[in-house]
């Protein structure tokens, strides 16, 4: 099977932006752990005149799907967890429904990945054995933070002409 890093992509012209934060600022990505202290529901402000295209996948400041791809994403990954998010453009009365999705972490880099001297990626490959048949996932420890996601799944998403979002393929053995 094939798999992609999926992206948000930071280049979208006239893009939403937050009151509170840069979209295409830093990020926090949370583990299974933090999922007991997270709320049930968010409310981000929205700037801007309430006409700006709304990416579908945002990593900023969290991981963030449209709420229209969550039937899909648990269809593919049961075991997500999602949390209610609701970005508001109060000016115009509009909200935008999204969920923040936290992700399986796996440790499924491949013995082939080749590093340069300083320990960084050179080469990446994942071990399809240790992906099992996890099919949106993150990269344990400190490899790119990315999702993953496999190739039914990117087809599903493709369907469905999503905006703002970029998928590179990773080497698999």
């Amino acid at each position: 099977m094939r798999y992609f890093f999926i992206a948000q992509d930071a280049q979208l012209p006239c893009a939403v932006s937050c009151r509170d934060f840069d979209v295409n600022g830093a990020r926090h990505v949370f583990s299974r752990q933090d999922v007991g202290r997270l709320n049930d529901s968010v409310v981000l402000y929205l700037g801007g005149s309430g006409r700006e295209a709304r990416w579908d996948f945002l990593q900023c400041p969290v991981m963030m799907f449209d709420e229209r791809f969550r039937d899909i994403l648990e269809a593919y990954e049961p075991e997500l967890f999602f949390q209610e998010v609701v970005m508001i453009h109060k000016e115009n009365s509009l909200q935008y429904p999204y969920v923040h999705t936290v992700l399986t972490q796996l440790d499924a880099v491949s013995e082939n990945t080749e590093y340069y001297p300083n320990k960084t990626v050179k080469r990446l490959v994942l071990d399809r054995r240790k992906i099992g048949r996890h099919n949106l996932f993150l990269l344990e420890g400190n490899h790119r933070k990315d999702p993953i996601v496999s190739l039914p799944l990117a087809e599903s998403l493709l369907r469905r002409r999503p905006t703002g979002i970029r998928f590179e393929e990773v080497e698999v053995e």
